[in-house]
């Protein structure tokens, strides 16, 4: 009675996991899509309103790493509606990638606005909608990341993959601003990385700043994505035989196929494999169990 109780507690664990994933990351990235584009929005309006051209707001770092977070937040809300739906949660790893890497362009926005900005400009830092762009957008932000449990580990490759759309943003201000010139038509210096102190200071300084931020990120979102692993593991026994493994999985196959769209069925690999890897079983022999549970369900509900 007691194995059969812990068998049902670990089985529903990984219902209730999926679930709050789910929960918590439609709530995260509807509050990040909210902020952004009222943020986005309203700036926008402003510069209307005062006569200011309107493509000129589109140079600022600030604005394009909240649009790109903005898209990724998109993205992500209607996997979070079916993870609600399905009782499972997952995104493609592409969409991960663009959602850290938003991450990274708001978060290098929010340093530099408070360290760099806010001393000498607490205005243009935190003045009207600067003050959701630079401060409550990015916190919101960088929350919502390490809210969205994606199981996902970040990996050094992904690291310099993702400071793309920076050192992208990098490189054409640095032609706009120090080659062009606002003389010959190029932008003029917005954030005074070229006025107060030489291009070939600043410029390397902010790259080191960048990377930083980003190693940051992935250390905490890598450690996160640990201890969740160790939780969910923690409520299946280590000495489970792989008869009694294969029996849960089987049944998690069936809850699955009982309760989910036929039409998006789906296979938990990550899931399989890391049970697979704590039993010491083959991964394809836990998937074929858990298939026939699937399909097992998917057929009593034909015939009912």
């Amino acid at each position: 009675m007691k194995q059969n109780k812990t068998k049902v507690k670990a089985r529903q664990y990984l219902i209730d996991l999926h679930r709050w994933r789910s929960a918590a990351a439609l709530a995260a990235c509807i509050v990040t899509l909210i902020l952004s584009l009222v943020a986005i929005v309203s700036a926008l309006i402003g510069y209307a309103r005062t006569g200011r051209e309107i493509s000129s707001y589109f140079q600022y770092f600030t604005t394009l790493s909240n649009m790109l977070t903005a898209f990724a937040a998109g993205f992500i809300i209607p996997f979070a509606v079916n993870g609600l739906r399905e009782k499972r949660f997952v995104y493609p790893h592409w969409l991960f990638l663009m959602h850290y890497a938003g991450t990274i362009c708001t978060t290098m926005t929010f340093v530099f606005s408070m360290v760099f900005i806010l001393p000498f400009n607490a205005t243009f830092a935190l003045g009207g909608s600067n003050l959701y762009l630079h401060l409550i957008c990015p916190i919101m932000i960088l929350i919502a990341f390490f809210l969205v449990e994606s199981g996902y580990r970040i990996t050094r490759k992904n690291v310099f993959l993702c400071t793309t759309p920076l050192l992208v943003y990098a490189s054409v201000y640095f032609v706009m601003v120090v080659i062009i010139g606002t003389e010959r038509g190029g932008w003029r210096d917005l954030y005074k990385l070229n006025t107060f102190v030489p291009f070939y200071i600043s410029v390397p300084a902010g790259l080191l700043l960048a990377f930083s931020i980003a190693f940051a990120i992935r250390a905490l979102s890598n450690r996160f994505a640990q201890h969740r692993q160790d939780l969910m593991l923690s409520h299946w026994k280590k000495d489970m035989d792989p008869i009694e493994v294969s029996i849960e999985i089987f049944g998690l196959g069936r809850h699955y196929g009982l309760i989910g769209d036929k039409s998006g069925l789906s296979i938990p690999y990550d899931l399989l494999e890391m049970l697979a890897d704590r039993y010491a079983i083959d991964p394809l022999k836990l998937v074929k169990v858990y298939e026939k549970g699937l399909l097992d369900a998917v057929s009593e509900r034909e015939a009912s």
